[in-house]
């Protein structure tokens, strides 16, 4: 199986850069992997990297990817490490961003189901744009059925 779910692609860009990744076997939110990415990494612990989301949602101030380390698909394989890391990255997110309110969204498992666009977990972390007087609510897919 692909490290990318094209399906879910939510612009041509992002579909035309899976198809590339993928052709070369590369997922690129591990940590060998994901300086090639545009968008740099903003921090990161022993056992998560933070950054702003290439291809955000529409309708977002601020949408950041929360990934781990290790190469999982499922919550259930995060190390013991990075489950006790977790609440404390949310936590310097809430600093660093001066953050009021924000919305998490995590896809777990097969990502044909699961409506995801990478096999790699990560955690969506989102600040809608609430201040645009033409203001839309952020849509967060949460699951799909194979092709």
């Amino acid at each position: 199986m692909s490290h990318y779910q094209e399906s879910a692609a939510r612009s041509k860009e992002q579909l035309e850069e899976m198809k590339r990744l993928g052709a070369e076997g590369v997922c690129i939110f591990c940590p060998e992997n994901i300086s090639q990415d545009p968008q740099k990494v903003e921090f990161e612990t022993s056992e998560w990297m933070v950054k702003k989301n290439r291809y955000p949602y529409e309708h977002t101030k601020l949408h950041l990817l929360l990934i781990p380390k290790a190469h999982v698909d499922i919550l259930s394989k995060l190390s013991a490490a990075a489950q006790t890391e977790f609440f404390p990255l949310i936590k310097r997110c809430e600093e660093q961003y001066k953050l009021k309110s924000y919305a998490i969204g995590i896809r777990s498992g097969d990502m044909r189901y699961n409506g995801g666009s990478m096999e790699h977990l990560h955690v969506h972390l989102v600040v809608g744009d609430t201040d645009n007087p033409a203001h839309e609510p952020v849509r967060f897919k949460m699951t799909s059925r194979p092709n």
